[in-house]
């Protein structure tokens, strides 16, 4: 018995806070439905038509596409926890030193990571 609570402890200790060694950003692809439109990534990055963007997994990310005769089409893209966070969480129930990972950008991840925008004539 005293072997298994050893091992227990070992394991935890061995597995404990895996978010926190997990990359902050995460890959993504945005695109407007109009290849020559202006693309702009969280207020500030332009692009024309598509972009790869390394975006922060625990933040909102926004973008927008503009082009003269189409209405600006705007769009949002959210995050949730990741498996990693919940295996996190969990092993902070047992042992404390996993909740560490849950306060990293590596416990989460973005909702979409292909993303487009249909833009209308007006």
């Amino acid at each position: 018995m005293k072997k298994l609570i050893c091992l227990t402890l070992v394991a935890n200790l061995a597995l404990s806070g895996c978010s926190a060694f997990a990359t902050k950003t995460q890959t993504v692809h945005a695109s407007c439905s109009e290849p020559d439109a202006t693309l702009q990534v969280n207020g500030g990055q332009i692009y024309t038509g598509q972009a790869q963007i390394e975006a922060r997994r625990d933040k909102v990310f926004s973008y927008a596409c503009f082009k003269p005769g189409y209405y600006p089409a705007q769009k949002s893209v959210s995050y949730s926890i990741s498996s990693t966070g919940i295996a996190d969480f969990v092993g902070s129930m047992i042992f404390l030193i996993p909740i560490i990972g849950i306060f990293s950008p590596g416990a989460w991840d973005l909702d979409e990571n292909e993303v487009s925008i249909n833009m209308v004539k007006y």
